[in-house]
């Protein structure tokens, strides 16, 4: 129990992020600290120079009052009690002879500077070097120059107070990172944890719907961040995905109800056959049944397969030039023998010309099962009008009768396979004639539409667009 518990800590995210997070802050937080270090040390370098620069300028300045002597009282001066461990001073001759010193007791391993005599000699200005004692704890930064016409001036200051703050600032920067190091960890983990919860509970409901809760769903927390809107896509697939169940499931019972009947009376009809020795045609009448319930059996079927052809995108279409107007006309004249039967005036407002590019035997259908929905759902006496508008390069057929109409609710399902309204039952049809027209006309990359309200008829629009206009 304890390994998996670790195996399962060893990959969990939150770690990974956690200890992602730290590295990085560490190495950051190093970086930075280098750098604040040398800019430290180089600005109390500067200092140091400048104030060195500053005590030439003053000895140089009594040299000219007072002469040497007055140079070896402040000396005297300067190197008095503890002042003799921080500082010293030699003097020479330009010929390189040492006139004076101060107290070097406290300067072991102080040699002779004939080196840098001879810069200062050849390039007459200060010469300012670091000078390590082998002797001595600390560095010493010494500053070598004229202060006189004949007389060269030496002052050495121990970097002891300038080491001292390094050190002070080393020290503080690595007990901030050992205290960095021990809250920053458990902090960060706290910090991911918490910026995985949301991740978690979508785990979690993931999770849950694999084993069937389909009704399972993700809280947002209403921030706006990239959670909530992970929350709020992943609950709109799981709404999506129910709905698709849901719609499977109607879809398998509509097509057990229509499946049934056909083959019920192809049964019965059998039986017949089977048990009564019937007349030849009694026979021919039992064969044109099963003829016909077949028939409707194969139209379904095929009708079915081309509606999920089309909407999976393997539907090729054979795309040619297409007289629209002439497509529209051959559909009017082939249900104008219906509207007559139930005395229904069909029309049609029509441009002059409208050519497209498209798939003729598809877009018969579409029109011809709008058509067909049309008149069936009209009662007698009533009027079927189409209206085709061709501008700016967009098409739309409009397909309006005054029909039975439907509520806002079915109207919203019309085009559903197998989805038929209540006050349709009673009329013949499988409910795929308006979802085999949507899915055509959506691989022409347009778009049907319904405007309806019972007892107020229904209004149709197929609109195409500009990419399928000549």
């Amino acid at each position: 129990m304890f390994s998996k518990t670790i195996s399962k800590l060893r990959h969990s995210l939150a770690l990974r992020l956690t200890v992602w997070y730290a590295g990085i802050f560490v190495v950051f937080s190093i970086i930075a600290f280098i750098l604040a270090y040398f800019s430290v040390a180089a600005v109390l370098q500067v200092q140091t120079d400048e104030d060195l620069e500053e005590d030439i300028s003053e000895f140089a300045a009594f040299m000219r009052l007072g002469g040497i002597e007055r140079v070896k009282k402040e000396i005297l001066l300067e190197t008095q009690g503890k002042e003799a461990q921080q500082v010293f001073f030699r003097f020479w001759a330009i010929d390189g002879s040492l006139l004076a010193t101060s107290d070097l007791s406290s300067w072991p391993g102080l040699t002779e500077s004939t080196e840098n005599l001879a810069q200062v000699r050849s390039a007459h200005k200060p010469l300012l070097v670091t000078l390590k004692l082998e002797q001595y704890e600390y560095d010493v930064r010494s500053i070598t120059a004229f202060i006189g016409p004949d007389t060269i001036l030496q002052i050495g200051e121990s970097l002891e107070d300038n080491e001292d703050l390094l050190a002070v600032l080393l020290r503080g920067f690595l007990v901030m990172l050992a205290v960095v190091v021990l809250f920053g960890g458990p902090i960060g983990w706290f910090m991911a944890k918490r910026a995985l919860r949301g991740v978690q509970e979508i785990t979690d409901a993931a999770s849950a719907i694999a084993d069937g809760a389909l009704d399972q769903r993700v809280s947002a927390r209403s921030q706006g961040d990239e959670l909530d809107r992970l929350a709020h896509t992943f609950n709109t697939m799981l709404d999506r995905i129910q709905s698709l169940i849901v719609g499977m499931r109607e879809m398998t019972d509509n097509l057990a109800h229509d499946l049934r009947s056909p083959l019920g009376r192809m049964r019965a009809a059998a039986e017949i056959a089977l048990t009564h020795n019937g007349s030849n045609l009694d026979v021919e009448t039992i064969a044109a049944t099963t003829t016909e319930e077949c028939d409707r059996l194969l139209e379904m079927i095929n009708t079915t397969l081309d509606i999920a052809e089309a909407e999976s995108g393997a539907a090729k279409l054979k795309l040619v030039d297409i007289d629209l107007i002439e497509l529209i006309n051959d559909a009017l004249e082939l249900f104008q023998s219906v509207a007559e039967d139930k005395a229904i005036i069909l029309n049609a407002d029509l441009p002059k010309q409208c050519r497209i590019r498209g798939d003729r035997q598809r877009l018969q259908r579409v029109v011809a099962s709008l058509l067909d929905n049309a008149l069936k759902y009209t009662a007698e006496g009533g009027r079927v009008t189409l209206v085709l508008i061709n501008e700016k390069g967009q098409i739309k057929l409009s397909i309006k009768d005054t029909g039975i109409g439907m509520s806002a609710d079915e109207a919203t399902r019309i085009f559903e396979r197998f989805y038929r309204c209540d006050q349709s039952r009673t009329q013949h049809g499988n409910g795929l004639g308006l979802n085999l027209a949507l899915a055509f006309v959506h691989a022409h990359s347009g778009d049907i539409s319904v405007e309806s309200a019972p007892k107020q008829g229904s209004n149709f629009t197929v609109t195409l667009p500009y990419a399928q206009v000549l």
